[in-house]
């Protein structure tokens, strides 16, 4: 279900900055002065084409831009907990929900969350080791290497400068 919400989402907003970047190449548009319409830029029988390829796009677009990852840790998510709430919070995000072994940290930044159509949530399955960071790919990427390097900077402080 989430998977279909997130399509949704994605096409609305696949279509709406198409159709804004379309209509602001029609306002700047040397040609609106000659009697061309909006509808005139598009050959005949092309709103099809564009239809479908925005639907392929948004059904597509879950399954590239989200993922999951995997942190492995020398022992229990709760020796480390602390360590990993402080890099979320260093990385814009604040722990909204921690219910049983699901611990979900959401985006601070509101722009952010916006442009990411408020999927920007990042959750941790610490069920076991590893634990499973499910969210954005680009932001779970960049999650994982933040909490990698501030776990290994606390258990070897002096290799550290």
């Amino acid at each position: 279900m989430k998977y279909l919400i997130r399509s949704i989402k994605y096409l609305i907003y696949f279509v709406l900055i198409f159709f804004l970047i379309v209509g602001l190449i029609y306002l700047f548009s040397t040609q609106k002065q000659s009697g061309l319409s909006f509808t005139e830029m598009f050959q005949e029988g092309s709103f099809p084409k564009l239809a479908v390829f925005f639907v392929i796009v948004a059904a597509l677009y879950p399954a590239l831009g989200f993922g999951k990852r995997n942190l492995y840790l020398n022992g229990e998510y709760s020796k480390y907990a602390g360590i990993i709430d402080l890099a979320m919070r260093d990385l814009e995000y604040e722990k909204t929900s921690e219910e049983g072994n699901l611990v979900i940290y959401r985006c601070t930044n509101h722009s952010k969350r916006l442009g990411r159509m408020y999927e920007d949530a990042i959750s941790f399955d610490v069920s076991g080791n590893p634990v499973v960071i499910e969210g954005f790919r680009k932001d779970t990427t960049r999650v994982l290497s933040t909490v990698s390097y501030r776990i290994r900077q606390f258990e070897n402080p002096e290799e550290q400068e």
